[in-house]
């Protein structure tokens, strides 16, 4: 103690040497560059100025810029200051109170700083000047802060110094932040290139310091040696390893999240999986800090019970589900069900319980079970409710359904399959749609953001990009198979606008059909609108009947001989003006939409001699439909035909059918949600009967007639019970009713085996025994008709029964029920009823 007070006393009021230690020196570089790429890391995963998770992760980057990058590289660098003959009696020693003000002080600072550098996808000039200078203020306060919270010595500046470290200081921020949020805006922000952003950033830090540093000397203050409320640095020393660990620890969980990211999206890419495509007003697409597309896997995979049921837009459970994601209000009420069964099937098939997309589509030998449709179309939908939970969104609003299917994986085709991603088959939008060559599909969920949505989503950590920008990221991490992709994304903006349908007046359009191997037709549609038949306008409203009567004259004539007709008579003086302004309107329309397909084939099609109608839509905000007319051409062009150019392409005639019963305002809407519930009906109530059959051998009941009752009445329809005989014959119903199908004995009927190849939509979803019709209030209900038919039977069948004067029966399925939900015509059948007739 003696030795202290002799070698305080032979300093004091002097300036006292100084050296510098290389060991710490390095280390407070290291310390500031762990805390700089920390903070480039959170920022990099901020994606709005709200949200309770973007605000976690601003205060989060400026407690590692500015209590680490900054507070901990000060103090380590202190520590390699050595003063005198490096006497722990003159050391530096630190003032608490000015050492924890310093810490908040930066933190603070930057945290306005960084408020100040609000993530966009354009770099402000401005915004990054602003965070620039602050975050290099920030840094010279600390350390002028902790320079002045030094207890034992007062530190004498040089005024050069001093500016200089102000200068690299501030430049050298803004120039890392300007790089940083360059990269970040284009999405070429690479882990790589993060560091290499907070190496300048750290330089900005440690420059500084060393600038000041070099240019400080510290003079011996007056008085006792032993400083009272005063911190060794060996104490300093300690917090900072604290804070450089818990750093450190940080970037170690980011980097494995990342890995497990990349390993999660290449286990996906082998499965089938559902992907949401959200856009915002200006295009930008909806994906995650990491450029990834928010998804969630349907299941592992789709199994084929013949070649011909390969899974693609032909295949009729992609029918199904395409039209399901334009009822969504049908599928909710279900979902609790649907989930039940799944779990339910899963138990029976598996030792133990598993997870709801791992459910095996087949049994233990792998082959399909027979309700493998129905799982399937299952978990389509829990895979689409837990995406809209994940977005934090109504299952109503998560989007519907993209007319493509895309391949994933790397697994590597056959020869056999190679041939039908040849060039030649480019154009044949069948193969597109269709996963012939990948180990996994992804199918896609489109829709558009509001403003407020689109504020939503970004404050719950997602982000708007541009397309071009994530693009690549999103094939290269999801393993899509797309050689443009950009384009297909830009065509999923355009698609979830339900702006591709006829607009009102006289189309004249080309109904050119091809037959397929698999007996059934390919159609030629526009590519840019898969519902859409190649057309042309014509400048009028509608059709007068002697122009109706005009075209009757040319059905059957070609595009060849209609042009050559309509030439002549338009260069004629003996018809009435009306007439040579008609023929000259019709010439110009088909002129111009044979130059528009430009394909020789076009000029063999046929005229159909009276016109069609198809669905429209009238101009405004709130368009109502309405009718079109086409005067439409047909022809059916051979097996091998290709079509050539870039705007048509072929797609099956069955999903280009059932396209025409998803616009807006279709009352096809309502008789598929009937079919819905027509069809998974007795599939749900017989998981709850099993449920009940569970508990009583679980448990038996000590009131088994009590028990029966029970059960009888959870089989009860709504009108299983008196109904007077005086019914009117044409009883409208007021409200939803649902009419139960009971049979006899109580329970439910098994699920007929149906072929998925060789049915159609309809017929696949009638082969299903009847749970029952959701009858609305436009649907009338001839119940004196129905009982005419029910009495076909004993009265045991018919369920008929007489009490006191009052007459009821049980509601069975009917073929006049049944009818209630079959699809409606549309102009595809009448068109191809017309061609196919005309070979006949």
């Amino acid at each position: 103690m003696l030795n202290h007070t002799v070698l305080w006393q032979q300093w004091e009021g002097r300036i006292v040497p100084r050296a510098f230690s290389a060991g710490y020196v390095v280390l407070s570089y290291v310390v500031s560059y762990v805390g700089a790429w920390t903070t480039l890391e959170l920022i990099n995963r901020k994606t709005s100025g709200r949200g309770l998770y973007n605000w976690y992760l601003l205060v989060g980057s400026s407690v590692s810029m500015g209590g680490i990058a900054i507070w901990c590289m000060h103090f380590i660098s202190n520590r390699a200051i050595v003063l005198g003959n490096a006497q722990f009696a003159i050391q530096i020693a630190y003032s608490l109170r000015y050492t924890v003000m310093s810490f908040f002080v930066p933190i603070t600072v930057l945290l306005v700083a960084f408020i100040a550098l609000e993530p966009h996808d354009r770099v402000s000039i401005i915004r990054v000047t602003i965070g620039g200078t602050l975050a290099g203020l920030a840094i010279c306060g600390m350390h002028y802060l902790g320079q002045a919270g030094i207890s034992n010595y007062t530190s004498v500046y040089n005024v050069g110094n001093v500016v200089g470290s102000v200068v690299i200081a501030i430049a050298a921020s803004i120039v890392a932040l300007s790089l940083f949020f360059v990269f970040r805006a284009a999405w070429i922000n690479s882990w790589w290139k993060r560091a290499l952003c907070a190496v300048i950033l750290a330089s900005a830090v440690f420059g500084m310091h060393w600038t000041a540093s070099i240019g400080t000397q510290y003079r011996l203050k007056q008085g006792d040696a032993s400083l009272p409320y005063s911190i060794s640095r060996d104490l300093t020393v300690r917090v900072v390893i604290v804070l450089s660990i818990t750093a450190c620890f940080i970037l170690l969980v980011f980097a494995i999240l990342a890995q497990r990211r990349r390993l999660l999206s290449a286990n996906r890419a082998q499965h089938v999986v559902l992907a949401a495509a959200v856009f915002d007003k200006y295009g930008r697409l909806l994906v995650t800090p990491e450029g990834l597309l928010p998804n969630q896997t349907v299941t592992t995979s789709y199994v084929e019970r013949a070649f011909a049921e390969e899974f693609g837009v032909a295949h009729p459970v992609f029918q199904w589900i395409f039209r399901a994601t334009r009822n969504w209000s049908s599928i909710s009420s279900l979902l609790p069900g649907i989930r039940n069964h799944l779990y339910r099937t899963s138990i029976r098939r598996e030792p133990r319980p598993a997870l709801i997309s791992e459910a095996n589509l087949g049994n233990n030998d792998s082959e399909p079970t027979e309700d493998y449709s129905i799982i399937f179309r299952e978990l389509f939908c829990i895979a689409a409710a837990d995406l809209a939970e994940q977005l934090n969104e109504p299952l109503e609003n998560i989007g519907i359904l993209f007319d493509e299917i895309y391949e994933t994986g790397r697994h590597t085709p056959s020869k056999w399959k190679a041939q039908w991603n040849s060039p030649e088959s480019a154009d044949n939008l069948e193969s597109h749609g269709t996963a012939m060559l990948g180990s996994g599909q992804l199918l896609f969920l489109v829709s558009r953001a509001s403003r407020r949505k689109a504020e939503r989503l970004t404050a719950s950590g997602y982000r708007f990009a541009d397309i071009p920008n994530v693009a690549h990221i999103i094939v290269r991490n999801m393993q899509i198979k797309c050689d443009d992709f950009q384009g297909r994304l830009s065509n999923m903006c355009a698609y979830s606008s339900d702006a591709y349908i006829l607009s009102p007046g006289v189309h004249v359009a080309c109904f050119a059909i091809r037959a397929t191997v698999w007996g059934s037709f390919d159609v030629i549609v526009c590519k840019d609108a898969r519902n859409q038949l190649p057309t042309t306008k014509l400048p009028i409203d509608g059709l007068n009947n002697w122009e109706i009567a005009y075209l009757s004259r040319l059905d059957g004539s070609s595009v060849t001989a209609c042009l050559g007709f309509l030439k002549e008579k338009s260069a004629s003086s003996d018809i009435t003006q009306k007439e040579q302004s008609f023929t000259t309107q019709l010439y110009d329309a088909l002129l111009g939409l044979k130059e528009e397909i430009n394909d020789p084939f076009f000029a063999d099609a046929l005229l159909i001699g009276r016109p069609i109608s198809a669905p429209c839509y009238k101009s405004g905000r709130n368009a109502e439909p309405a009718q079109a007319t086409l005067i439409a051409f047909r022809i059916i062009v051979p097996i091998q035909f290709r079509a050539q150019g870039l705007k048509l392409g072929f797609t099956p005639l069955n999903f280009f059918r059932t396209l025409q019963y998803v616009h807006r305002h279709s009352p096809d809407h309502t008789r598929f949600a009937r079919k819905i519930h027509k069809e998974f009906g007795p599939i749900l109530n017989r998981g709850r009967l099993s449920i009940k059959e569970d508990t009583k051998a679980l448990k038996p009941p000590k009131f088994p007639r009590k028990f029966s009752k029970r059960l009888k009445r959870n089989l009860r329809g709504p009108l299983d019970g008196l109904m007077p005989a005086g019914v009117p014959k044409a009883h409208t119903m007021t409200q939803r009713l649902r009419l139960w199908n009971r049979p006899s004995g109580g329970e439910p009927r098994a699920l007929p085996l149906t072929t998925m190849g060789s049915v159609s939509e309809v017929q696949l979803v009638e082969a299903r025994s009847f749970g029952g019709i959701m009858v609305d209030q436009e649907v009338s209900v001839d119940i004196r008709d129905i009982k005419e038919l029910s009495r076909g039977g004993d009265d045991a069948e018919s369920g008929r029964t007489d009490a006191g004067g009052m007459e009821f029966m049980r509601m069975g399925t009917t073929s006049m029920a049944m009818k209630e939900v079959n699809d409606s015509e549309t102009y595809v059948d009448i068109l191809l009823a017309i061609s196919i007739a005309a070979i006949r």
